[in-house]
């Protein structure tokens, strides 16, 4: 169905609701990403070390696409920039303290073990909690475009 004969409620002419699944690669490439880090504790030589890197390089950028269409869907087109900055701030934010922490995990145990596990783990509940985000507009949540702030008008 083309574009302008979709209706504003994104439903679909049999009157049911389309179901969107952009959320869906998202939660599917963070649950890769934790498994990949769990299996790091595994690794035992050059080969499976060179297996790990291969799976986990290919899934550490994977997620930039459809985090930024769910913010394009969710936020409007126009405030993908400036949230992108702010998701990425963020995203280093926990980087820095990511690491910090992992630091201080192999200084109290001697082994980075734990902090691979933890990571993993959270990584998995990362994806567990991407399937529960509302793809709705936020304006359809605000009740609609009558309750959208209003653009002043040029005379």
């Amino acid at each position: 169905m083309d574009r302008a004969n979709r209706r504003p409620d994104d439903r679909r002419p049999d009157g049911h609701r389309r179901r969107r699944a952009r959320a869906r690669p998202l939660a599917t490439y963070y649950f890769l990403r934790g498994v990949s880090l769990i299996f790091l504790v595994y690794v035992w030589n050059a080969p499976s070390l060179h297996l790990w890197a291969a799976i986990y390089g290919l899934n550490y950028i994977s997620t930039v696409p459809p985090t930024a269409t769910l913010t394009a869907s969710i936020f409007g087109r126009y405030s993908v920039g400036e949230l992108s900055g702010w998701i990425f701030f963020a995203h280093q934010v926990g980087a820095a303290l990511g690491a910090a922490i992992a630091g201080w995990v192999f200084e109290t145990s001697g082994s980075y073990t734990p902090a691979f596990v933890s990571a993993g783990l959270l990584a998995i509940l990362a994806a567990a909690l991407t399937l529960l985000i509302r793809e709705e507009p936020v304006i359809n949540r605000m009740g609609g475009p009558e309750m959208a702030p209003q653009t002043p008008q040029l005379a």
